[in-house]
């Protein structure tokens, strides 16, 4: 390998993944919450042989001006899904996948430094919105990951990026803009070395040397939080930018959903623990996370 190469471009926030029991429930509850959701899709990928094979998930993707949020069931657990596991230990949001506008670099750059990768794939999924119809398709590659730890990290680069952000799935009721980051809570020495993975994925980390807060990506924050209470770390909330807030907060109320106002900053954090494992942050577009 040429070692002179030059390193990667910095690295995004791509999306979240949710891994969840019931899409058409979870697909239901995003819709009464205001946003718009993609139309059922279901994975393929590539095999070994060069055949296009289903990968055992079916989706819905709630794109963003930045980022978005994937639902995902794995609905057949016997066709090799890298999630499959998590099945048996929760619910919840699981993915964490970075973006790049290079994939085979990045992935070589992580050779290079003896980082433990699986091999670069290549997935794709059906898209057709009213302004376009096609197949959307994603390289990307991931890390050895266990059900029981905080997300599974993967790097992806899209192939057909105008295939994914046709204009009028960008258009929410709630007017819900840009995916801002994810919060993780947990013990100290597992924040630690949780802070240590996503050095070597490519975040920043805070620029005080403690490992915890805010750790940076290019256009997203991932803040790390101590919460002794917690055994492990786990993703405790989700933050999305809105134009408006009064729509998500009416919407949630409407649903039975808490929400309590965001001390320090304009904003409400929802409590979606019981179908989605965390909160939901809504910021107003503009104020600081």
């Amino acid at each position: 390998m040429n070692t002179s190469e030059p390193k990667p471009q910095a690295i995004g926030l791509d999306h979240v993944g949710f891994i969840i029991p019931d899409l058409d429930q979870s697909r239901a509850l995003f819709t009464d919450l205001g946003f718009t959701l993609t139309a059922r899709a279901d994975h393929t990928r590539t095999n070994a042989q060069g055949q296009v094979v289903s990968a055992g998930s079916s989706q819905h993707s709630i794109m963003l001006t930045s980022g978005y949020i994937e639902l995902m069931q794995i609905t057949d657990p016997l066709a090799g899904h890298q999630l499959t596991p998590a099945l048996k230990v929760r619910y919840g949001l699981h993915v964490l996948a970075l973006a790049t506008t290079d994939a085979r670099a990045w992935h070589a750059d992580c050779i290079m430094r003896q980082l433990p990768v699986g091999p670069l794939l290549d997935w794709s999924r059906h898209v057709k919105t009213t302004e376009c119809e096609g197949l959307a398709r994603f390289s990307f590659f991931d890390a050895p990951w266990q059900a029981e730890e905080p997300s599974y990290i993967c790097w992806v680069q899209h192939l057909t990026p105008e295939l994914v952000r046709s204009p009028s799935l960008l258009e929410h009721q709630n007017q819900a803009q840009a995916l801002l980051g994810v919060s993780y809570s947990g013990p100290s020495d597992g924040l630690q070395g949780w802070g240590q993975r996503l050095q070597t994925a490519g975040a920043l980390p805070p620029d005080d040397g403690s490992g915890l807060g805010l750790w940076r990506l290019r256009d997203a924050g991932l803040t790390l939080n101590v919460d002794a209470d917690i055994q492990t770390v786990r993703p405790i909330a989700l933050t999305i930018s809105f134009d408006r807030l009064d729509p998500i907060v009416q919407r949630a109320q409407a649903l039975g959903l808490t929400c309590q106002a965001l001390q320090g900053m304009t904003g409400y954090r929802i409590d979606l623990r019981h179908t989605c494992g965390l909160y939901l942050e809504a910021l107003l577009s503009g104020s600081s996370a």
